[in-house]
Formats: C-alpha cells, sequence, structure tokens
C-alpha cells in the first residue's frame, strides 16, 4: 500500500466535516451530532448522522458513511483522486503528486485555468461578431443557451489569442500544450489553432475547461476542431455537457447521448437537460464508465443515416459488456436532433426518446430489415448468426456473471424464437474457442477457517481495535485478517495492521484517509460503531483470544492441518486481491454507480 499521510491528511483536516456536509445538508443538532435528510436516497425521517467528534458521516437508512473525502466521492461521483483535488482546491492547497513522470496536477491545475482564460476571450470575440452571432442565431441557440455554455467564436486571424495571451503574460509554451496554439517550424512562433469557428468549451464534471470544440463558419472541410490530446484532455474518455447535465442525469435515472455539439446545446435548450454528447469519436468503454457513475440507463439518440446505424452497432457491445441498461432510438425525417427540435419542438422529441427500445432489440430490428429481401430460411439464418456474433462479443468479453449471462440469453432467445439454452450453447461455444471459459465462474477454494469461530472472534478484534488502537499489542500474535474470510473486511484487517505498525495511536481518520473506495469506508465505519455500541473493550478482547486458541486446539485434536497454516494457505491465495482497493493514490478510478454497499460499488 502505499500511504502518504503529508498531504492526504493535511487536506483532510482542512475542513470540519459538519460544515462541508452543511453546505449540502440543512443540518440540526441531536446532542453531540447532527442529523439531517439523507443526500444520497430518497427520506421523509432523518437517519443521516455527522459526527464532529470522528469527523464522520452515517446514513442509517441507505447506510453510506465516511470522512470529506467520501462524502465529495458520493456527491459528485468521483473518485478518490478528483475528490482529494476538489477539496484541495477548495482548501487552497496545492497538489503535488510522487509521480517520477507525467503530468502532475499543477500542471492540469495551469492548463485547465489557461483554457478557461481562453473561454472566456473566445466569449468576448462572439460578442464584438455580428456574424458569428448571425450564425448562432440561425442555428436556432437562444442569448442565454449562448451564455450557459459559454459558447464563444474564434475569429479568422491566425494571432488573435496569441496576441490577447502575450498581453496576458501567458507563455506560448503553455498555449502549445493546452492546444490552443501551434508551434510554426519557420521561426520558432505560433499562430492560433483555431480560427473562424463557433467555440464550444468542454468542461469535465469537476467543472474544469479541459478542451474546446469549434464548428467551422467557412468552407473548412474540417467541420468540427477539437483541442489535441493534452494532459488534461481525452476526447476518447469526455463527454461534452456532463458538468451541466450530471445531476439531470442523476435526477432522471438516465442520461440521453448525442453524437454533435449543437445536438447537445439544443437539447439543453428545449429541456432534455439530461443529455450529453461524444466529441466526435466512437463510443468507449470510458464513456460507459463515466455514464455509470450517473445512472443506469442511457438513451443513445441516433441521427436516422447509415453513420448512426454505424454508431448502433459499436455502442452496442461496450455498453452491454458495461452493464449499462441501453436503448436506441433514431431521428426520423433524416434530421439530426438539434434540426428535429426546431422542427418539431420538445413533444416531437418527447415522443422520439419514449420509443426508445432494447439495444438488443434495435439491433435484431435492424438485421431483420437488412435480409428481408433475401430468401426466408438462408436470410433469418444469417441475420441470427449476425446477431449472435454481436452478443457474442460482448458478452465473451467476460464482465458478465452466469446470473446476468442468463438473463441475456433469455432475452435474445425470446427475439430469435429461440430456446435459452441453444443462446447460452453458442455463447458457451464462443468462450471455449477464446479459451476464456467466462461461462464457467471461477470459485477460489477457501479454508473453512475463513468461517465459523475465527471469523467471529477476528472480527471483534477489529471491531475493538477501530475503536481502541492500544489494544493492538496484545492481540497482534493472534489477530490475521486473513481469518476474517470476506475481503471486504480482510482490506479493512491488514489497513489496521498496517497503520498500528506505524503508531499505535492510529484514529479513523487516518484510516479513512488511506481508504479510496467508499464501500471500504463504509464496512470500516459499521465495524466502528459495531464495536462502540458493544463496548466492555477487554472482556470482547479475552473472550475472541479464548475462542481463536481453542479453535487451534480443537483442529489439532482432531487432526486437521494445522489451524495456522490454512491460515496462511488463505493468505497466499488471496495475496495481492486483499491490497489492491486500499489505496489507489496514482490513478483516479471511477465513482460509484449509486450509494454505497446499496449495489456493491467501489469508489
Amino acid at each position: 500500500m502505499m500511504y502518504d499521510d503529508s498531504l492526504t491528511r493535511r487536506i483532510q483536516q482542512a475542513f470540519d466535516i459538519a460544515d462541508l456536509v452543511g453546505e449540502h445538508v440543512k443540518l440540526i443538532r441531536a446532542g453531540k451530532d447532527f442529523k439531517g435528510l439523507c443526500p444520497f436516497h430518497q427520506e421523509k425521517t432523518p437517519s443521516f448522522y455527522v459526527v464532529p467528534a470522528k469527523q464522520i458521516f452515517k446514513c442509517f437508512g441507505c447506510g453510506v458513511g465516511g470522512d470529506v473525502f467520501k462524502f465529495v466521492q458520493l456527491r459528485e461521483k468521483v473518485g478518490f483522486v478528483e475528490a482529494k483535488s476538489i477539496l484541495a482546491a477548495k482548501a487552497g492547497i496545492s497538489l503535488e503528486t510522487r509521480r517520477s513522470h507525467g503530468p502532475n496536477e499543477s500542471d492540469k491545475a495551469s492548463l485547465a485555468k489557461v483554457n478557461e482564460w481562453a473561454a472566456g476571450w473566445f466569449q468576448h470575440q462572439l460578442r464584438d461578431s455580428a456574424a458569428a452571432r448571425a450564425y448562432a442565431e440561425q442555428r436556432g441557440l437562444s442569448p442565454e443557451t449562448i451564455e450557459a455554455f459559454s459558447i464563444g467564436f474564434a475569429p479568422a486571424s491566425w494571432d488573435g489569442l496569441v496576441s490577447a495571451a502575450r498581453g496576458q503574460g501567458i507563455a506560448n509554451s503553455l498555449l502549445v500544450t493546452a492546444g490552443l496554439v501551434k508551434p510554426r517550424p519557420t521561426d520558432g512562433g505560433v499562430y492560433d489553432g483555431f480560427r473562424n469557428r463557433l467555440m464550444f468549451p468542454i468542461r469535465d464534471a469537476m467543472q474544469r475547461v479541459i478542451g474546446f470544440g469549434g464548428r467551422t463558419l467557412g468552407d473548412d472541410p474540417a467541420k468540427y476542431l477539437n483541442t489535441p490530446q493534452t494532459p488534461l484532455f481525452d476526447k476518447g474518455r469526455a463527454l461534452y455537457g456532463i458538468d451541466r447535465a450530471r445531476d439531470a442525469i442523476v435526477e432522471a435515472g438516465r442520461a440521453v447521448l448525442v453524437e454533435g455539439y449543437l445536438d447537445c446545446v439544443m437539447a439543453h435548450q428545449f429541456g432534455f437537460r439530461n443529455t450529453v454528447a461524444t466529441l466526435g469519436t466512437a463510443l468507449s468503454n470510458d464513456h460507459a464508465t463515466l455514464l455509470r457513475r450517473y445512472a443506469e440507463t442511457a438513451i443513445l439518440l441516433l441521427d436516422s443515416d447509415a453513420a448512426g446505424e454505424r454508431a448502433a452497432e459499436r455502442a452496442l457491445p461496450i455498453f452491454l459488456s458495461q452493464r449499462l441498461n441501453v436503448r436506441l432510438c433514431g431521428v426520423p425525417e433524416g434530421k439530426d436532433p438539434a434540426d428535429y427540435l426546431l422542427a418539431r419542438g420538445r413533444e416531437g422529441m418527447q415522443i422520439v426518446l419514449n420509443s426508445a427500445v432494447d439495444a438488443l432489440e434495435f439491433k435484431w430490428s435492424q438485421l431483420q430489415t437488412r435480409y428481408r429481401g433475401a430468401s426466408g430460411v438462408v436470410g433469418r439464418r444469417q441475420a441470427i448468426e449476425d446477431f449472435l456474433s454481436i452478443v457474442v462479443t460482448a458478452v465473451g468479453s467476460g464482465s458478465f456473471d452466469p446470473i446476468q449471462r442468463g438473463l441475456i440469453a433469455n432475452q435474445v432467445g425470446k427475439l430469435l424464437g429461440l430456446e435459452a439454452e441453444d443462446v447460452q450453447r453458442q455463447l458457451a461455444q464462443s468462450d471455449k474457442k477464446a479459451g476464456t471459459n467466462v461461462g464457467s465462474p471461477r470459485v477460489a477454494r477457501t479454508s473453512d477457517a475463513s468461517k465459523g469461530v475465527a471469523a467471529i472472534a477476528t472480527r471483534e478484534l477489529l471491531e475493538v481495535l477501530l475503536n481502541e488502537p492500544s489494544y493492538y499489542p496484545s492481540v497482534a500474535s493472534s489477530f490475521d485478517a486473513v481469518a476474517l474470510g470476506d475481503e471486504a473486511l480482510q482490506r479493512v484487517g491488514e489497513l489496521v495492521i498496517e497503520a498500528a505498525n506505524r503508531s499505535e495511536t492510529f484514529d479513523i481518520q487516518e484510516l479513512l484517509a488511506s481508504i479510496e473506495s467508499v464501500t471500504d469506508a463504509q464496512r470500516l465505519i459499521d465495524l466502528q460503531m459495531s464495536g462502540h455500541r458493544r463496548g466492555n473493550f477487554a472482556a470482547t478482547v479475552e473472550g475472541a483470544l479464548r475462542r481463536l486458541q481453542q479453535e487451534r486446539t480443537r483442529c489439532e485434536a482432531n487432526g486437521l492441518s494445522d489451524f495456522d497454516a490454512r491460515l496462511t494457505a488463505v493468505r497466499e491465495h488471496r495475496h495481492f486481491a486483499a491490497r489492491k482497493h486500499l489505496n489507489r493514490s496514482v490513478i483516479d478510478r471511477a465513482a460509484p454507480r449509486g450509494f454505497g454497499a446499496a449495489n456493491g460499488t467501489d469508489g
């Protein structure tokens, strides 16, 4: 585990959790603590508590709990590193990274800052350009929408932005890194990267301007131009409009996905605030992962042309393998979504969205149409084979458990008029060819020491240690996290061992600061509270140690393999798995789709 309390703890200690939570939740005093309506699930009676003495929160309704980092992770639907960045910026603390290569957080902060400046400059240019404003008006954009999305204009000049940046003391090197200008090889100078284009600032879920999309106002063959890849911007991972759509997606329980900036902006203008757009790239696993932070359903609103059909085909295996409930619908009359909204209004578009069908059904309908002209038996057989190949590609990725595979097989069977067993057979054959054997779940052989007396006794010791770390020296020889069995408990147990080896005076805030997973943090708090309610720590420790010794004696007396050896076997099997979720401080992982252990996801 990589643990660095110097920066993470400093950020954590910069906040009082009651103040931070109080910015989003109306808290009322409840003795030494505070309570309020949980911001992570609907409730009428407060079950959400903030405990200032321990700097933690806990909801007894949906189960979530944690420290300031976990609150931001859950609230903003971000990973640990993003939450850390948000709080650092809020506290005015400069993030320093220990990475030996690649861009650090201060690099990204500089890029976000120069992008924010450029967005303001582009907006000013739009206000000064009658031609650009006329184009925006012609496309149906209202002044309010232009302002809300910070839409701007890049003039046709080759050095307009360069000159303005020079006046602000902004270095050319920073402009090049941000993708705003391009180097001029002849004399070492630079020139504007965007010229004569309507400019759409692209923000991430943290509200940072990470890049730009520009729509040409002239005859440039490149209709749309995006910021090139930078340390802050990757068009294959970003979704335009996510900053404005995020809360609406959570509220609606679904996202609407379109393919263009104007389509997205116009959808918002007509009230479809849960709409986002890809940035001229094919849909990717990263897009699906990002959407799953906020909803379990995505509606792909496709242009009714060949490109839209190809987009649907690319999207199907990606979204199936990501376990995102994806529905598809095509815009009629050969229009793109923006034009259709202007022609048919909100009501017309709502009818289109309501017609969205399950992705599998959508693809099967496409194939039936394609082979309708072929002979009956041959055409149907070809359609079935093509359809199953697409399904096999997705399910063969190995991201499905047997229950999900069974549900998909049933659904496919109903569409094709086949028995689910026949569909399962096709999937199994594909698994065999790929050598993945994903149809057969891998069941780890575990010792029965992970259950029963040893697990219960070790858990009781863990609950005590989370309340009174000073007991660790007296239980260290008997406390083995592997005996807990459950991998989430093991991770908490190993974290306590590591903290105790550093210092016998560790506290729960220190432990929470070193955990990135919101579910592991929730488990830790549940254990701490369980131990606190039981109390009587000395008697609990004495009883747990006595039962562990009795279990060792029983195993040896019955001729079973040595108790400690059995734990060692389990430990070897789980050697890496038990640690990999503790603190991934180098890479930012995706945030949970929902609220803590209610859906079993990690942060």
